[in-house]
């Protein structure tokens, strides 16, 4: 069985919390669960933004995308995910 490496979990759990805010539409407590996927959402693409300036730290890519925003990062090396759009 392979194992799935930190930078792809990260991205399928944006991909996740994507859908989750569709599902939440329309729900009782949709303001409260919202605050709390914008929450975890940030921290996920903080953690990935982390993860992809590690990997490729001494490369093109690592020296030209660390920013202070955390989707502009990811959106330069990986593309649009979840809620990152183009």
């Amino acid at each position: 069985m392979s194992r799935m490496n930190q930078q792809t979990k990260l991205i399928f759990a944006l991909e996740h919390v994507a859908h989750l805010y569709d599902l939440i539409e329309d729900n009782e407590s949709e303001a409260c669960l919202k605050d709390h996927l914008i929450w975890f959402e940030s921290e996920l693409e903080r953690q990935l933004a982390n993860e992809i300036h590690r990997k490729h730290t001494g490369s093109k890519l690592g020296t030209g995308i660390q920013e202070d925003n955390p989707k502009a990062t990811i959106k330069e090396a990986i593309g649009t995910i979840g809620r990152i759009q183009d």
